[in-house]
């Protein structure tokens, strides 16, 4: 295959999640994209939050220039319904994606990176690609259809996800390269033909000078929600479909003593509502509902728990890799992952003994996990240590998005001159 050529440094990079969004991957765009900023320019195509609030675009424009921390943003005015509605959220989807594929005609970029928010991005860098001969990177941060089919929100057999799923594919093989977020989404691209070699592996971050362990005592998020006495088991992060909360809400009703524990949620999502009204009818009084937290803000509430919650559906390791894991490990804090065994969050569990691991649909030992947590204080702070060494020497921001900046630079400055 012929090697498009590069003709500038001129970064175009396409998610709908971006500033001032509070979503993960809108938040983990904005770090690498201020690094990025530092070498080479950068433009990216955003959309609009579902959360967070906006300037107004002017009458009848359907695009607005913004500027932030040195990188330029082109924002479309895609439409927004809530994203609940399963209907509602694909025509969301689709008016993104046409008006973004609309504004990228207009830039002319030495190369463009695509996340999958929405998913059809890989296959619009397909395009773009072959009308602008510009090389694009695939950064797969959630794998489709496979969350779909995972999810049950559509069948293999169908006609639309047979045909969506062999366009994907013709991206993931048009793709200069594929980057994705851990080994489990790299063996289920291996098994989609994706070449080995095409494929490179970069995981989430954080950042360790901002994310600290934090005393509970000493932290003002604990003393907020008026519970300093009691154990706080922490589910932080989207309250999404992918991660079937329900099933903490079960376990937790099966604990003994109720009075000693506080289940807290943090975040929002398609799924709160219904986790909210599960809560109810399960009679659980000991369980709170925050929303999300400012990113300043994070040490705090992720340092209150005592133990934290990663939960993933059955099924669903390597379609989506939960990006919480690398903020709970900043704050020094164990997690519980509910999660098939090959998933990442067990798997640096499993490596580096930082955690408990119990399969998602295990409600009665999933109780045990969180008896056990209630009772091994010492056992837990040792956890907390590891987790805190292993975000400092492996995930810390700076180690990370160092590999971005050797692909970039591999492929910007050696590989295409």
């Amino acid at each position: 295959m012929s090697k498009p050529k590069i003709q500038n440094k001129h970064i175009l990079i396409i998610n709908r999640s971006f500033w001032p969004d509070m979503e993960a991957t809108g938040q983990f765009l904005v770090e690498l994209c201020e690094q990025l900023a530092r070498t080479y320019k950068v433009t990216v195509i955003a959309g609009r939050s579902y959360y967070a609030a906006e300037k107004e675009f002017r009458a009848f424009s359907i695009y607005k220039n913004e500027r932030f921390n040195g990188i330029d943003i082109l924002r479309v005015r895609h439409t927004r319904f809530w994203k609940a509605n399963l209907i509602a959220r694909m025509i969301n989807w689709a008016t993104y994606s046409l008006l973004a594929f609309l504004a990228a005609l207009k830039i002319k970029p030495g190369i463009i990176i695509v996340c999958t928010d929405p998913p059809f991005l890989g296959i619009i860098a397909m395009f773009l690609g072959g009308l602008k001969s510009t090389p694009f990177i695939y950064n797969c941060r959630d794998l489709f259809p496979d969350v779909a089919w995972g999810l049950g929100r559509l069948k293999k057999s169908n006609f639309l996800s047979q045909v969506y799923d062999y366009l994907n594919k013709k991206a993931f093989h048009s793709a200069c390269l594929v980057v994705c977020l851990g080994e489990s989404m790299k063996d289920r691209l291996l098994a989609k033909g994706i070449p080995e070699g095409r494929i490179r592996i970069i995981t989430d971050w954080v950042d360790v000078s901002r994310i600290k362990p934090v005393p509970k005592m000493d932290n003002p998020f604990v003393k907020k929600i008026a519970h300093t006495e009691k154990f706080i088991i922490m589910y932080s992060g989207n309250i999404g479909l992918s991660q079937d909360l329900g099933v903490i809400l079960k376990a937790a009703a099966l604990i003994k003593d109720k009075d000693s524990f506080c289940l807290v949620f943090v975040g929002n999502g398609a799924a709160k509502d219904g986790i909210e009204k599960q809560a109810n009818l399960l009679g659980i009084k000991n369980v709170l509902f925050i929303p999300y937290q400012p990113k300043e803000a994070l040490a705090f509430s992720l340092g209150a728990a005592g133990l934290h919650i990663v939960s993933l559906k059955k099924g669903m390791a390597g379609a989506v890799v939960p990006s919480k894991v690398y903020g709970i490990l900043a704050a020094g804090r164990p997690y519980l992952a509910l999660t098939d065994k090959e998933s990442e969050a067990a798997h640096i569990i499993t490596k580096y003994k930082c955690g408990l691991w119990v399969s998602h649909d295990d409600v009665e030992k999933i109780a045990d996990a969180m008896e056990w947590a209630l009772n091994h204080p010492a056992e837990l702070e040792e956890m907390g240590v590891c987790a805190r060494r292993l975000a400092e020497t492996k995930f810390d921001k700076n180690i990370v998005i160092n590999g971005w900046f050797e692909i970039l630079d591999t492929w910007l400055d050696n590989q295409l001159k």
